[in-house]
């Protein structure tokens, strides 16, 4: 098949839960045989989208990369002023539309490049429902091919955005990660779509290294509390401190390393531990040195790093009020949740004190994982999916062809 993947950011050194499923996705594919190109902006950074890479066409692992170009950089003042008025009230379509924008990516030659070039592949997927590069692909391409859509929702205002109705009317697929997603999509926008949950591969051979991670960041042998993800508010990260202070108070001895990029950097602190962003092996190098992994997201279609913790044979403790977190560890049996600093507290003490509890944890989370989401028996079934997706809008463009002009 020949597919073009839309994304707001791509790269190896480019962090982010729906960048990295694509470039998974496409670079697996590639390995399959498959011609994959990709369509983004040459910004690195999400919250500026300034140019970071030249817009130009490259290779990355066999994948061929087109980026473009941002027309306006995000501004906060403008885009806060915007999202105000926007979200969470009823307002115009026009008015919807100048904050699709301004959040941006805003790629007007992608939207070109969209408009002569995505006839030539057999489908277009698109990378997450919230940015342009998929909202505004989609009318472009939606007469040109098929469109596969990996929506990567959650619950958040956007969502209920009225300008996204277009983008979920015009798909002819979409890829769930979870069945929460799907139960949450399905709930906001009646779909005619072919809609399969197909999940995210995980590599399953990621070997870490504790000592060497404890070493390197002067983290001594104590027990070690683990956060890997972007460092932002709006994915617990502050709430996290703050409970992590608290409990720290009764249980000095405690670490807790936050591994990811810094969107909004901790202040230093007794006890915590930041890192940055690092390469795989230092993560998987985190993994193996923690006794507990924490994911505080309220917001997640999937958590790759989750499995990862699990396929390290890591208990986890997650934000329970996230119905996506709160699915994986119930099917997985591979953690426990929280939903208030009390939960916390009481749910981090009975894992730190029980290495019993711990082992049995991670071994049915690295279970789960393994028997879920390998890369080899997900692809195939990504693959039919896809097949069935693009003979789905083969037939029916037959039928409306052969309705206006009879054989």
């Amino acid at each position: 098949m020949r597919l073009l993947h839309c994304v707001q950011r791509y790269g190896e050194d480019v962090a982010g839960g729906a960048e990295d499923i694509c470039r998974a996705f496409a670079e697996r594919l590639v390995r399959r045989g498959h011609t994959i190109e990709v369509a983004t902006s040459a910004a690195r950074d999400y919250v500026t989208w300034a140019d970071h890479f030249d817009a130009e066409t490259s290779v990355i692992n066999g994948v061929k990369v087109h980026r473009f170009g941002v027309r306006n950089e995000r501004s906060e003042a403008q885009f806060g002023t915007l999202s105000a008025r926007v979200l969470g009230r009823k307002t115009p379509l026009a008015v919807q539309r100048d904050w699709l924008r301004v959040q941006g990516p805003d790629l007007p030659s992608m939207q070109e490049f969209l408009r002569h070039q995505s006839a030539r592949f057999d489908a277009v997927v698109l990378h997450t429902y919230l940015y342009p590069t998929s909202a505004l692909a989609a009318t472009v391409v939606a007469s040109r091919a098929p469109i596969i859509l990996h929506s990567a929702a959650h619950q958040e205002p956007p969502l209920a955005l009225d300008v996204y109705d277009d983008l979920f009317a015009r798909v002819d697929g979409i890829s769930f990660n979870t069945p929460e997603e799907r139960a949450l999509v399905e709930a906001r926008a009646r779909l005619a779509a072919r809609c399969e949950v197909i999940g995210n591969g995980i590599e399953l051979d990621g070997g870490g290294d504790g000592g060497r991670f404890r070493s390197r960041y002067g983290i001594d042998d104590g027990p070690l509390v683990l956060f890997v993800g972007r460092v932002d508010r709006n994915k617990g990260s502050d709430e996290l401190v703050s409970y992590f202070r608290e409990f720290r108070r009764r249980a000095p001895g405690v670490t807790l390393a936050v591994v990811g990029q810094p969107v909004h950097p901790i202040e230093p602190q007794p006890g915590i531990v930041t890192t940055g962003f690092v390469d795989e092996q230092t993560k998987h190098d985190a993994f193996a040195a923690a006794n507990v992994f924490i994911n505080p997201s309220y917001f997640e279609s999937f958590s790759i790093v989750l499995c990862e913790a699990f396929l390290h044979r890591r208990p986890a403790l997650v934000q329970g009020r996230c119905d996506v977190l709160a699915g994986q560890v119930r099917r997985s049996g591979g953690g426990l949740t929280y939903s208030s600093y009390a939960e916390f507290d009481a749910a981090l003490s009975r894992l730190l004190s029980d290495p019993a509890l711990r082992s049995q944890l991670g071994e049915a989370g690295r279970r789960y994982t393994t028997e879920n989401y390998s890369w080899g028996s997900l692809l195939t079934k990504y693959e039919t999916f896809l097949g069935k997706v693009i003979d789905d809008r083969r037939r029916s463009r037959t039928k409306v062809v052969g309705h206006v002009v009879p054989a």
